[in-house]
């Protein structure tokens, strides 16, 4: 009997002891665990939440092979500066009508050079919605814009509807427009223009 009392003695010490020890550690508070990740979880949805050209340019369908080219050719960062910026890009459908050799010219990872030009001859320094194209148009007929990438892109209306008509004279209409960012505007069209292919 003095053996069975001896031995719950110990286990209720060795309990005892257990049971401090645990109280004497530092009581964390759930908020301290989680609040680094959810500061930067809170750092990757503001960068996420961004209302800036290129994630205007991702999130649009339309603009979808625009913006693998702009990855391709390592200009996403141009659309991320501060602008502003209005980007006229053509759609899948525009990418699509290119012929083979045309594409297959600007895919060539040697003409990445020539490619960057391509698509910077889509973006304008400065920011237009429809409505301000639309009154430089009535306000001067021969209304032109310089490109990034040093093109000249004339702006015309016929029948309500506004084009871009590159140095070749080849022309392409815009389509859903004004898809506002916080450091412009973009603007989807029909066609690729100021296609140069060597």
């Amino acid at each position: 009997m003095n053996l069975f009392r001896l031995a719950l003695c110990l286990l209720c010490v060795g309990a005892m002891s257990i049971s401090c020890k645990s109280d004497n550690k530092k009581e964390e508070n759930p908020s301290e665990i989680n609040a680094p990740a959810e500061e930067s979880q809170v750092a990757i949805k503001d960068d996420l939440n961004k209302d800036n050209l290129l994630v205007k340019t991702m999130s649009t369908p339309e603009a979808k092979t625009f913006t693998s080219a702009l990855v391709t050719t390592g200009i996403t960062d141009l659309l991320n500066e501060s602008g502003p910026y209005t980007v006229f890009a053509p759609s899948a459908n525009a990418f699509k009508a290119l012929s083979k050799s045309e594409l297959a010219y600007y895919l060539n990872p040697e003409n990445k050079e020539a490619f960057a030009q391509l698509i910077k001859n889509h973006i304008v320094e400065v920011d237009l919605g429809s409505s301000d194209l639309l009154q430089a148009v009535r306000n001067d007929k021969n209304y032109e814009l310089t490109s990034l990438g040093g093109a000249k892109l004339k702006v015309s209306m016929k029948d309500g509807n506004l084009f871009l008509t590159d140095e070749k004279g080849n022309q392409a209409a815009l389509g859903k427009t004004d898809i506002l960012a916080t450091n412009g505007k973009l603007h989807i069209m029909e066609r690729v223009l100021n296609v140069a292919v060597k």
